[in-house]
């Protein structure tokens, strides 16, 4: 069964961001992140939300299954999802301008494949 952490660090992988991106965007440490996805800390339903949004992927994409049903309702999910993105997307977007100005860019990860 892959952990939330696993989850989070594929979907870093695949977008090509670097932890200390992630870090930045999260208002965390480097060290604070790492332990984010090696399972180290435990997360809050809020601090996955805003991992999500960075990440552009849905928040029940890095949550376990449930345990009890085997779907959810999609009305809710939705609404939710709705209500985080409009409290937490204008603050993304200067997050993401004030990263660019301080040269953090997202790409940093492609320097240490080569």
């Amino acid at each position: 069964m892959e952990t939330i952490g696993n989850k989070i660090r594929i979907q870093r992988l695949i977008k090509n961001y670097s932890q200390h991106y992630m870090s930045f965007m999260l208002d965390i440490s480097q060290a604070a992140y790492s332990n984010i996805e090696s399972d180290k800390t435990e997360l809050t339903l809020n601090r996955i939300y805003q991992i999500a949004e960075i990440l552009e992927v849905s928040p029940f994409s890095l949550m376990p299954p449930p345990r009890f049903s085997l779907g959810i309702n999609l009305g809710r999910y939705l609404r939710t999802l709705f209500h985080f993105r409009k409290a937490y997307n204008p603050n993304l977007r200067k997050k993401r301008e004030e990263a660019e100005r301080l040269g953090i860019t997202y790409r940093d990860i492609s320097k240490k494949l080569d």
